[in-house]
């Protein structure tokens, strides 16, 4: 794709140079490769194509890397990149060894403070304006909020530490969210003078000139006290300037020249500034304003369309609504990724959608259970770590029923370390009587949710993105009742592989390698994934004298690998030790681009042959 601008500014002082109908042109052209790109290889659009211009006056109004910008949720920082010199490697974005597709500080000076959850910007970017007072530093520190970052409580506890005299200026960037001021005329007329050049410039020449005499700083005082009575009673108690914080808006997003007039002024005044930004979701590309839920995040090119664990749960919680109006469903955030939103048209009254406020759903949750009500509160794993002290203390400790329906486990192949579901397994276990299940199939999950609801406990339904794991039809039922699936070979084991969920598939390929080298495995799959006496008595006896290799796609420390292994050693000859775990021992790594996600944690099915016969 042939660019007029794009690629051929090299410097900021080229960046900054160029006239307000060049930036125009650039941020066509940056759109065009933002399509381009994440169309081909998945990851956030609509809220990318909706901040061009408010990421472009940025790298304009600041001295970018020594000040800095902290997105929030850093998904929106793909414009970012493209304009700090990572151009020529945007092609790379989410895919293994290329561009996360968040901010990362191992990746860019540019990337001051990393983040896939949101909500943490804020309380980030206090700790560098903090840092810069105290050594006298005149940094800048830009938090940029979007896509109902404010909903998280995080922001509001943030909000309470900000001091006036900080250099540290928030961007609220409005797109879906109803938080803003009253926009009525007089609101409107505010606005439009509040953010021309005129304004600021008269504004300065005033101060300069009452501060000069005794009475005039007796005038510029009275005259600040009535601007600012004026200003409670136009913004109706504004939340930002209650608490003490400078309120510059709601300005137009796309205007580029009104964005870094606001931008140049809230840098000149010195002070913690909040500045109000409207942009559309997806502009500028017609698909992605029209549906910008559907453009939000965008699979890769080639994707194969099927129905995911997330839909058939949404289908099956109606149904058990339908039949229960005890049940309830809560979110944080994500009715549309976790497959609620058809609950939510169906059973409004007792659909509850929080805001990205993890550990208020949880406890939420839990007063719901208490009064008697049945609630499901779908979360993703890599969310559900946000909420482990409210399952600690308000669930397990109160032993109260409630179900946990756990969204996209396992590694996330494409966004990484930020959004890997690989702590779920060991925090639901630590909870004494908790009960974890690992559906592989629809028919599993459907009586999961349908046994969790009914039954008298903490319960984790954990399921892995996509659809149905393959391993599911050569698994078939060997012990019901303990939800304990098998693939046996004719006569005894040279070895066998226990696991669960989607590494079942992996298993099996393992089984196969097996066989070609004339060696017999069996592999067993847990869908239960707390130790019974029963469950263990199984295992063993279809392990015989065989070694066993409990393969995980869970953190080792705390993980069921860990826990069954323990648990089948106690019940073996003493000095005889033949169960062995595979398991992730670092979460945070990397994956390098040429080598698989599951070989890079040791857990493909050569990694499980090794270690099962080493």
């Amino acid at each position: 794709m042939t660019h007029q601008l794009l690629g051929k500014i090299n410097t900021a002082e080229e960046l900054k140079s160029l006239s307000y109908e060049e930036c125009a042109t650039l941020c066509e052209e940056i759109r065009r490769e933002l399509v381009m790109r994440v169309s081909q290889n998945g990851g956030h659009l609509a809220s990318n194509l909706g901040i061009v211009e408010l990421t472009l006056a940025l790298h304009r109004v600041f001295d970018l890397p020594e000040d800095r910008v902290i997105f929030d949720v850093s998904h929106q920082a793909y414009v970012h990149k493209i304009l700090s010199g990572r151009l020529d490697r945007f092609d790379t974005l989410r895919t293994p060894g290329g561009l996360s597709g968040f901010q990362r500080r191992d990746e860019s000076p540019y990337d001051p403070f990393g983040g896939g959850h949101a909500s943490t910007s804020l309380s980030a970017a206090l700790g560098f304006a903090e840092a810069d007072r105290l050594k006298n530093q005149p940094n800048y520190t830009v938090a940029l909020l979007g896509d109902g970052a404010f909903t998280g409580g995080m922001i509001h506890e943030a909000l309470n530490n900000c001091d006036r005299d900080l250099r540290l200026i928030i961007i609220l960037n409005e797109n879906e969210m109803s938080i803003s001021p009253n926009t009525g005329h007089f609101a409107s007329y505010i606005s439009k003078i509040r953010s021309s050049k005129g304004y600021f410039g008269i504004k300065r020449q005033t101060k300069k000139l009452f501060s000069k005499s005794a009475l005039g700083r007796r005038i510029k005082s009275f005259v600040s006290k009535k601007k600012a009575q004026i200003k409670q009673m136009t913004f109706l108690d504004n939340y930002f300037e209650q608490m003490d914080i400078k309120y510059l808006g709601p300005i137009d997003g796309h205007d580029q020249k009104k964005l870094e007039l606001l931008l140049s002024e809230a840098k000149y005044g010195q002070c913690c500034t909040l500045i109000h930004v409207k942009t559309v979701k997806g502009r500028g590309f017609t698909p992605a304003e029209t549906h910008p839920d559907v453009y939000h995040g965008i699979p890769p090119a080639g994707s194969v369309k099927v129905e995911t664990f997330s839909e058939h749960f949404g289908k099956t919680m109606c149904a058990l609504a339908q039949k229960d109006e005890r049940v309830c469903a809560i979110t944080a955030a994500m009715a549309d990724g976790t497959g609620l939103s058809e609950f939510a048209g169906t059973h409004p009254k007792r659909f509850f959608d929080v805001g990205i406020a993890e550990e208020h759903a949880l406890t939420f949750a839990a007063g719901l259970s208490a009064a008697g009500m049945k609630p499901v509160f779908a979360v993703y794993s890599t969310f559900m770590q946000r909420s482990y002290d409210q399952l600690i203390h308000d669930a397990a400790l109160q032993k109260l029923p409630l179900v946990l329906a756990v969204d996209r486990a396992g590694l996330a192949k494409a966004d990484g370390p930020t959004h890997h579901g690989i702590f779920d397994v060991s925090m639901a276990l630590t909870l004494p009587e908790s009960k974890v299940f690992a559906p592989l199939d629809f028919a599993a999950l459907d009586e999961m949710l349908a046994r969790s609801i009914e039954d008298n406990a903490l319960s984790f339904i954990r399921y892995r993105s996509g659809g149905e794991c393959a391993s599911a039809k050569e698994l078939p039922y060997i012990y019901k009742e303990e939800f304990l699936r098998g693939a046996l070979p004719d006569g005894k084991p040279d070895g066998l592989i226990l696991t669960y969920s989607q590494l079942s598939d992996e298993a099996l390929k393992a089984k196969a390698l097996a066989e070609k080298q004339g060696k017999k495995v069996a592999v067993l799959a847990l869908e239960s994934l707390r130790p019974t006496e029963g469950l263990l008595e199984k295992i063993l006896a279809v392990a015989g004298n065989a070694p066993i290799l409990f393969a995980e796609e869970g953190v080792k420390n705390g993980g069921a690998a860990e826990l069954f292994a323990r648990a089948l050693a106690e019940r073996l000859p003493e000095g005889y030790k033949k169960v062995k775990t595979l398991a992730i021992t670092d979460p945070f790594l990397l994956q390098p681009a040429d080598r698989e996600l599951l070989a890079c944690h040791g857990l493909s099915a050569n990694c499980m042959l090794e270690a099962l016969f080493e």
